[in-house]
């Protein structure tokens, strides 16, 4: 697991050789224990290194037998050793013990097709000095993040994390409108998007080239396809069987490690059947990892050390207070680089600091949400318009009420959940709603379009969360906090072959009368006891309305009400201070949303997070 970053030229002006250095040392969390570096004419590359495989002889930058292709790389490559053979056989024997020196004779041999064998979480950037061009890849779910820039003059930036990349001081640092918009809704900014007007995520699944006086081009090689077979679904003994075969496999790719090794344990299903497989296999104590609260409604770790018990695992617990969320909150939004307003990130944090005093990589049970139909959303999107009164307040209903009661109207109503509609009516700024076009939107209309009108609702909904929910909010949050602590995480769930064939079933035989993860528990029952398979689904969440209304309220307030704020241009100032001053329970995740917002603000653009631009970011002469 690495931080890359680099930048390569188009024109007459070379590359700003110290950016690589510069762009590293921002995340050095990324990779603490080997830097490496490339510079030639057109390009001037980096990474920062955590090692896990190739300990001895994985360094990078890694290169072609001619050193023609050089590959910068963040991630595991989990069948590295299948494909050193296929090169081998076909007479390109790979150098370098790690993973990614098969990257560059790989694309040697087969072009961009060379993503289609590539197995595991990366991403990659592929600069042919002999052609000039530049690839930048990401893989097919989104777990390896890539930001980049094209510049004025053509020159391209690009690093793993936006706070690294924005270390360039050819970057323009305005705010996009649209992006603030989407965030306050979301609690995120969606890909492509950046908090950035001028950088963009690189999307899953995905190959970006760029050549000299040529476009930029984007091609999709990869994506959840939710195109339901019922015929997976008639033996359902069949599926249970194919599913845990996968499971298996997927599991078996992601132990191999020459580094300590964990598993993240919150009690729930997926966390529990992952380290309930990985035990089996291993036939060894693992060291598991959870987190517990004050306030029993949310604590977890009871389940999760009854589980650790079952499976034989050398636990650790972590009891998180509100001093923690103090502490995190700066680092939430120093890793993400923009806002983000989930605070379950705050428990993340403390699980992966916990994790870093014993292992490196960690196994975690993430992703299975959106592919096996686990979030209770599923179940009100299916009864709108009659909802139980127990989960009235979680719609919007207002902006149900405004829309025309197509998919993406009923579904925005229940997704959003920062800043709904009408609060931001009230709270918008005349000149802030005259920079957004078309306003109110809503963001998930087009998303929806690309679904197909035929199918089930239920799993087109699925579909739009896979390609935006768990790459932008949950993927995100894995990452960067896992990061933070220099620890790498792998989510067996959210396999690619995997994924491949439980998209084919109909959510129908996921969600069955108001049961979620129908089909994953089934297979769970084979390894876990039944206490954690069928007691209710508790996501992994913070006591954040009982922090918000005690021991936060003084610091939101303050960060709200001050003159920083107010003159911000986003909202009316009267509107912000009676919204503020009501402090009103209904209102939590909208007034965490506003602040980590404003918090951002005073992190990235108010202070001089950015130094000036030292003798060693000028360009080289070209050569």
């Amino acid at each position: 697991m690495c931080g890359i970053a680099g930048t390569v030229t188009f024109g007459t002006t070379g590359p700003l050789t110290g950016f690589p250095a510069t762009a590293c040392a921002a995340m050095a969390h990324r990779g603490p224990d080997e830097e490496g570096y490339h510079h030639d004419a057109r390009a001037a590359l980096g990474m920062c290194r955590l090692k896990v495989i190739g300990l001895a002889d994985g360094s990078q930058p890694a290169y072609s037998e001619d050193r023609g292709i050089v590959v910068v790389f963040n991630g595991e490559i989990y069948n590295h050793r299948s494909l050193r053979r296929y090169l081998a056989d076909r007479g390109r024997p790979v150098r370098g013990g790690s993973d990614a020196h098969i990257l560059p004779v790989l694309y040697d041999e087969l072009g961009e097709d060379f993503v289609d064998r590539l197995h595991g979480m990366y991403s990659i950037a592929v600069h042919d000095t002999r052609t000039g061009r530049l690839l930048l890849v990401t893989d097919r779910v989104g777990k390896k993040p890539l930001f980049y820039s094209r510049l004025a003059d053509g020159t391209v930036a690009f690093a793993s994390e936006l706070n690294a990349l924005m270390r360039h001081p050819g970057i323009d640092r305005a705010v996009d409108p649209l992006a603030v918009d989407q965030y306050l809704s979301y609690r995120v900014v969606p890909a492509p998007h950046t908090i950035y007007r001028d950088v963009r995520k690189a999307e899953p699944g995905t190959v970006l080239t760029f050549e000299a006086g040529q476009p930029e081009k984007r091609r999709r090689y990869w994506q959840f396809d939710f195109t339901a077979d019922p015929a997976e679904a008639a033996d359902p003994r069949r599926a249970v069987d194919t599913v845990d075969a996968l499971l298996q496999r997927a599991v078996a790719d992601r132990l191999e490690a020459e580094v300590p090794l964990g598993a993240m344990l919150s009690g729930g299903l997926d966390s529990s059947l992952v380290v309930a497989v990985a035990a089996r296999q291993l036939g060894r104590p693992i060291h598991t990892f959870s987190v517990g609260f004050e306030h029993d409604a949310f604590d977890e770790s009871a389940y999760a050390r009854a589980v650790a018990e079952h499976c034989g695992t050398v636990h650790h617990t972590y009891r998180i207070g509100v001093a923690d969320a103090r502490r995190s909150v700066d680092r939430i939004l120093t890793h993400m680089g923009e806002p983000y307003a989930f605070p379950s990130a705050i428990a993340a944090d403390c699980m992966y600091r916990l994790a870093r005093d014993h292992v490196t990589v960690v196994l975690t049970g993430d992703g299975s949400d959106e592919i096996f139909a686990g979030y209770r959303r599923y179940r009100l999107f299916q009864d709108l318009p009659h909802i139980d009164p127990a989960y009235a307040a979680k719609v919007d209903a207002q902006a149900l009420a405004a829309g025309d009661g197509g998919i993406a109207d009923r579904y925005q109503a229940i997704l959003v959940d920062g800043v709904r509609g009408g609060v931001k009516d009230r709270l918008y700024s005349p000149a802030f709603k005259a920079l957004l076009p078309d306003h109110p939107v809503n963001h998930l209309r087009d998303r929806f379009a690309r679904t197909g009108a035929h199918r089930p609702e239920l799993d087109r909904v699925m579909q739009v969360d896979c390609g935006f929910w768990l790459p932008d909010a949950q993927l995100v949050k894995i990452d960067r906090m896992a990061m933070a602590h220099s620890v790498e995480p792998r989510s067996p769930l959210l396999d690619h072959r995997l994924i491949d064939y439980v998209t084919r079933i109909p959510a129908a035989a996921k969600l069955v009368d108001g049961n979620e993860k129908v089909l994953l528990k089934q297979v769970a029952a084979r390894y876990v006891p039944d206490s954690v398979i069928h007691r209710p689904k508790q996501e992994l969440a913070v006591p954040l309305e009982s922090w918000l209304g005690s021991a936060l309220r003084p610091a939101i307030q303050e960060t709200l009400l001050s003159e920083a704020s107010l003159e911000r241009g986003y909202f009316a100032p009267d509107a912000l201070r009676a919204f503020v001053t009501a402090f009103r329970p209904e209102h939590t995740y909208a007034l965490w949303t506003l602040y980590m917002l404003e918090r951002w603000h005073r992190l990235h653009t108010d202070a001089e997070a950015f130094p000036e631009p030292a003798a060693s970011l000028q360009p080289a002469a070209t050569r």
